[in-house]
């Protein structure tokens, strides 16, 4: 929750947010509800970053889309406190297309047996049983360059990693298995794996895996009008306590004056601008933010930049007249355009106008690749067929499109990237007054609720310096 003003803070401080992201926007309102004057710099034309709302016509349209659940009650209660009307806890209602079958989300050891089928679920298990007799060897296995395929074939076995593990997980990220390290696989999905492999081999699945996989079963929240609605409320909340939001404002450099002091240089509208603060706050990319920096970096830290590359994302909108297309809110696919399609009425039906819907689908793609510079036309034209054999929509049932991108959806974790992490962050750790926060600032994948709670921290141990 916001706290009341903390004793002690000086009021003569001024911060400047690189990013109107949740993480931003977070650590902005945290600050500015203490009396600290705030300044968000936000590229696009509106708020939210991955987390916001295209909005067209009474279309509304999510670069995801997105839910909020959390642990966290605070976390919780903060958001809901935002809104005025009532958000009412929902399922998820998730499916995975694999091998002509659609099994529930996350996997469970009866999805395994009863959807995949018995001969499917033997197969796995007597792969695992083989690979934990007669272990395949890896030079990475159990170091920091631990690949997917390394860590893969040691934790489920052949047959598991080669028919369900590299397909999907290359098709999501457009690396091969051999070039990522194993923290491309989130947590809660290994523990998901693994203890279905241990229930199907009657071993105990541990506590801790069972916890994680609660996380993906927990209520969730959608306001009205799209997931953008809570960076919106947030950023109202900063602009009612004080802060200013700038958007479209591209910032170009970060100059470290001396004392404390940090002149950041921006563009908008065709004109340079400046800004002077005591601190500056970066959620833009990790890479991005250093390349900035004046005085200029040093040679090996600006070689690492070019070592830390993100997956893009391209999201595809279709209105359609047509209800209850997917019986769920979204379907993950294999070998498909596409790794996943939403409904988003199933999330709320005010993201359309009455009588309509819009289904998404999410084309993972690399930054200035053929997907990624595709007309909306074309992406349609790219995915339609495969949507109709689906049975989902053919060309007729399409009224208008929209297209929503994202250069810098997911930090990809190649098998050498932490000593090039580490070396940026080392870097940035010994600027006085320079900080990054949050997915991309980080690059560290993280669900809303733990960007939230971290910028709070954040903003928190801030406040004590000052």
């Amino acid at each position: 929750m916001i706290p009341k003003r903390l004793s002690g803070v000086a009021l003569d401080k001024n911060v400047v947010v690189l990013g109107a992201g949740v993480s931003g926007l977070s650590a902005a309102w945290r600050l500015v509800s203490q009396g600290v004057a705030a300044d968000v710099l936000e590229a696009d034309d509106c708020v939210g970053g991955l987390a916001k709302t295209a909005r067209e016509n009474g279309y509304c349209l999510d670069v995801g889309p997105h839910s909020f659940f959390s642990e966290d009650n605070q976390i919780i209660k903060t958001v809901l406190d935002l809104f005025d009307y009532k958000l009412e806890p929902m399922p998820r209602t998730v499916k995975f297309f694999y091998k002509d079958k659609y099994l529930d989300y996350p996997l469970t050891p009866q999805g395994v047996l009863l959807q995949m089928g018995l001969f499917s679920g033997i197969r796995v298990a007597l792969s695992y049983l083989k690979e934990k007799l007669f272990p395949r060897r890896s030079a990475t296995l159990g170091t920091t360059e631990e690949t997917v395929e390394d860590w893969a074939i040691a934790s489920f076995g052949e047959h598991l990693y080669r028919t369900f593990f590299k397909q999907y997980t290359e098709q999501f990220w457009k690396v091969p298995c051999s070039e990522l390290s194993s923290r491309s696989i989130p947590t809660h999905t290994r523990m998901s794996f693994l203890n279905t492999l241990r229930v199907l081999l009657h071993c105990r699945a541990t506590k801790t895996g069972e916890s994680l996989i609660e996380r993906e079963t927990l209520p969730t929240y959608y306001p009205r009008t799209g997931f953008g609605e809570i960076a919106e409320k947030i950023a109202d909340a900063i602009k009612s306590r004080g802060g200013n939001i700038h958007l479209n404002c591209r910032v170009i450099g970060i100059e470290e004056l001396g004392e404390g002091r940090v002149c950041v240089v921006y563009e908008r509208n065709g004109r340079r601008e400046k800004i002077n603060a005591d601190y500056v706050v970066s959620t833009i990319p990790l890479p991005s933010l250093v390349k900035i920096i004046s005085p200029r970096p040093p040679a090996d830290v600006l070689a690492s930049t070019d070592k830390l590359d993100f997956r893009s994302l391209v999201v595809l909108g279709m209105a359609t007249e047509k209800q209850n297309v997917l019986g769920c809110g979204y379907i993950y696919l294999l070998d498909r355009p596409y790794n996943r399609i939403s409904e988003m009425n199933e999330f709320s039906t005010r993201t359309s106008p009455s009588g309509e819907n819009i289904i998404a689908v999410e084309i993972p793609c690399l930054y200035n690749s053929a997907a990624w510079k595709a007309s909306k036309e074309e992406l349609f034209d790219m995915c339609i067929s495969s949507l109709a054999e689906d049975g989902f929509l053919g060309p007729g049932d399409v009224e208008k499109l929209f297209l929503v991108k994202a250069p810098t959806a997911y930090p990809i974790y190649r098998k050498d990237y932490a000593k090039h992490l580490d070396c940026l962050l080392n870097y940035i750790k010994k600027r006085r007054s320079i900080a990054t926060l949050g997915r991309c600032g980080e690059f560290m994948y993280m669900d809303i609720d733990i960007c939230m709670r971290r910028a709070f921290d954040f903003a928190d141990n801030l406040l004590r310096k000052f």
